[in-house]
């Protein structure tokens, strides 16, 4: 699924001999139209049913929604102001945006970004990005080590944190006109790639697969509440190893969207709000009622 290796999501750049560490696990980093689909996990062909007009739109997660290294979260080329923006332009005129995401945040942190959400009158709209933070720590570890992690800790977390997150987000008193969930599932810098010079594993881009399956599992499982988008499969091709004919989603010119060894630049974050842009279309536009 998305970035078969969130794992490979610090891991230098195929082309690169930088150290994948030196600005960190996530030191932090649109597209204004749809520009994008919702992906293989997030098939148009089952269309969600319509959900009010949002008043707000609440961004949580790491780095990638903080947009930590590519101006902030109120900077034009941020994924998260400019799926606000689109959102506010064609299905919620008047709704405000705000943003909890916190750069280098792990799953366990979702409880808190939305404790931080204060309570307020009409549907909300909330976007997440999250989990590279809670895989990076195996990607130079053995495979059957990030394995017996993927199945004995940051699986089981997924379930619970998430679990509790839609009960928050249940809470009528918290969220009196409800809240629907943009969940998005993880990208690979690396264009799912197993080349030098670190040769990230086929089983660690399988613990990356499982991780988006898994998302979408949790996010069918709250059908009523949220959708799910693919952000893996718009990026293949056009990560650090995208100028490497040898690695499986080659494609010759491909334009760049890697900032820095993990988070997106400008055109890549432009990728990123057109996937989520085009859930949205599928919350408000292209819904069934």
């Amino acid at each position: 699924m998305y970035r078969s290796l969130i794992l490979a999501v610090v891991l230098a750049a195929c082309s690169s001999n930088k150290d994948p560490f030196a600005a960190g696990i996530d030191a932090s980093g649109s597209g204004s139209g749809s520009g994008g689909d919702g992906g293989a996990i997030d098939a148009p062909s089952a269309p969600h049913a319509c959900v009010a007009a949002p008043k707000r739109i609440v961004v949580l997660g790491d780095s990638i929604t903080a947009c930590s290294v590519i101006g902030g979260p109120q900077n034009a080329d941020c994924v998260s102001k400019q799926f606000a923006d689109y959102v506010i332009a064609h299905y919620g005129p008047g709704a405000t945006y705000e943003n909890h995401a916190v750069g280098g945040a792990v799953m366990a942190d979702i409880a808190g970004q939305l404790a931080g959400v204060s309570a307020a009158q009409g549907p909300t709209l909330v976007m997440l990005f999250i989990g590279g933070n809670d895989l990076a720590p195996y990607i130079f570890k053995s495979d059957a080590e990030a394995m017996t992690a993927w199945t004995g800790t940051i699986e089981p977390a997924l379930q619970s944190v998430y679990n509790a997150m839609f009960t928050t987000l249940a809470d009528a008193s918290k969220f009196p006109g409800g809240a629907t969930v943009v969940m998005n599932t993880q990208y690979n810098p690396f264009d799912d790639c197993a080349a030098g010079p670190y040769n990230v594993s086929l089983a660690k881009s399988a613990i990356l697969a499982e991780f988006n399956a898994k998302i979408a599992e949790i996010s069918a499982a709250h059908a009523t509440a949220s959708i799910v988008v693919d952000q893996h499969t718009k990026f293949l091709g056009h990560g650090h190893c995208y100028q490497q004919a040898t690695c499986p989603h080659y494609l010759a010119n491909a334009a760049p969207y890697m900032q820095d060894l993990i988070h997106a630049n400008a055109a890549g974050n432009a990728i990123l709000s057109g996937v989520d842009n085009a859930g949205a279309d599928r919350l408000y536009r292209d819904c069934t009622h």
